[in-house]
């Protein structure tokens, strides 16, 4: 599956004041968006953020626990867990991603500890009354949590400083030719350009946007 483009060409070539088409195949069109798909699923792998529009089945092993984080999740239409059917807000509720931008990655799939039968649709199926297993650490099988829906944004609401990222790192892919045996390039004016690092909002945003299992409850 190719990675997604989350600007256009001409957005780039505007960013980086190449108001015209140049004959350099460094700026057409062709070379611009495999630069902008290149950015957009990096920052995608980085972040572990799915923010491109999206309508599938994803699969999660929980390993027992009572949260876990999902990659961004729009509207669920179905949610299953060791093949059991979930309610939204009665078995399952979803965590809101810190942004506030309408996205969800987080899902909780019990309101109770795991010591608890209510805590398993399959407790007793699965002997987790045991005490062995209820004392021991969280159990699960592989793939146990299925979630059915629309991932990341629509096109017309992918967040601005997901834009902005896509575009400068787009834009250093670009610029980034004249420097690959040596890492930095010199202008005509005789300035050096170092292209050792990725630019400061790269990083800035992967740092804001990447998820992670910090907040899983296991209890």
């Amino acid at each position: 599956m190719s990675d997604p483009a989350f600007i256009s060409a001409s957005a780039l070539r505007a960013y980086l004041e190449l108001n015209t088409v140049s004959s350099s195949s460094k700026y057409d069109d062709s070379t611009l968006g495999s630069n902008i798909r290149a950015a957009s699923g990096f920052l995608q792998r980085r972040t572990g953020r799915q923010f491109a529009d999206q309508t599938a089945t994803k699969l999660f092993t929980t390993q027992g626990r009572a949260s876990i984080t999902i990659p961004g999740l729009r509207t669920a239409s179905s949610v299953d867990l060791q093949g059991t059917a979930l309610t939204a807000d009665s078995t399952y509720w979803l965590l809101p991603d810190s942004q506030n931008t309408g996205v969800y990655t987080g899902i909780q799939v019990r309101a109770f500890g795991s010591r608890s039968y209510l805590s398993n649709p399959e407790w007793f199926d699965r002997n987790l009354d045991r005490q062995w297993e209820r004392y021991g650490a969280g159990y699960s099988l592989p793939n146990d949590l299925s979630i059915t829906g629309t991932w990341g944004y629509t096109d017309a609401n992918l967040p601005e400083s997901l834009l902005h990222a896509t575009k400068v790192l787009a834009a250093w892919y670009t610029l980034r030719p004249d420097s690959v045996l040596a890492n930095v390039s010199v202008t005509a004016e005789g300035t050096v350009r170092d292209y050792s690092n990725l630019p400061p909002e790269i990083l800035a945003f992967i740092h804001d946007w990447k998820l992670s299992d910090g907040a899983v409850v296991v209890g």
